[in-house]
């Protein structure tokens, strides 16, 4: 088999796994019901879709490469999105929470906090709507000229959403759990938003799972890009080594 078959079969065995997984849903019992008390049929698809870029990210910063970075769950995981998934909100900072963080820190009377204090109260929360994320959130690049201490510079980065989905990822895959109070009325957006209840002066993060398809959609399409510009056939990165 050659690479460009090689890459060709690869690839389409992902994109297999997009459609199937966007078929998850909770079926009804012999009796007509169907049980959700275990969970959403939508955290069972984002889960999925997390091991899949997962998957690919183990791949593309595999251990004979990149041997300090295939250590780095973390940063192995946001460096693929970042590079892979076209994520514009991705670099964004999370101001409202930001702000919770910040106040914690006792340090919303520094120029940072105020700049984000001010941002925030901008948008009201109490009225029940949603908002995307990127009409509230920062570019990380244009919050930094505010920093001065240390404390702030690890919340910017803490907050930004690259990292808020790693998180994500980690409640999905390790606990089992969508974290976070949002309601998701907009299950087919493919962008981050906020969503507010009535009377309630807090925002709420929803990832939809929309966004977690298009997450994995377009780094199926940008790792068959980097494969095929460097010539790699994606199954010498697979190891199956085990004997079961």
């Amino acid at each position: 088999m050659s690479i460009a078959e090689s890459i060709a079969g690869f690839c389409a065995y992902f994109e297999r796994q997009v459609e199937n997984i966007g078929r998850v849903v909770i079926a009804s019992d012999a009796s007509g019901n169907a049980d959700f008390g275990a969970g959403s049929e939508f955290r069972y698809r984002k889960a999925l879709y997390v091991t899949a870029i997962d998957t690919l990210a183990g791949l593309r910063f595999h251990k004979s490469a990149y041997p300090q970075l295939s250590r780095q769950n973390r940063e192995r995981f946001t460096r693929f999105v970042r590079q892979h998934a076209s994520w514009p909100e991705g670099d964004l900072v999370s101001l409202p929470f930001l702000k919770e963080e910040l106040e914690s820190m006792k340090l919303l009377a520094r120029p940072l906090g105020r700049h984000v204090v001010a941002s925030v109260a901008q948008f009201s929360s109490d009225n029940g709507g949603a908002l995307p994320v990127a009409k509230i959130d920062e570019p990380i690049s244009k919050l930094q000229s505010l920093v001065s201490m240390e404390r702030e510079e690890d919340a910017l980065r803490e907050y930004q959403h690259l990292a808020l989905l790693y998180r994500y990822r980690n409640s999905l895959v390790h606990e089992s759990r969508e974290p976070g109070n949002a309601m998701e009325v907009f299950s087919t957006s493919g962008e981050p938003y906020y969503h507010g209840y009535l009377r309630d002066p807090q925002w709420y993060l929803a990832y939809p799972p929309a966004l977690f398809e298009g997450l994995l959609k377009r780094s199926i399409g940008s790792f068959r890009e980097y494969l095929i510009s460097n010539a790699i056939d994606p199954y010498s990165l697979v190891e199956d080594k085990a004997r079961w």
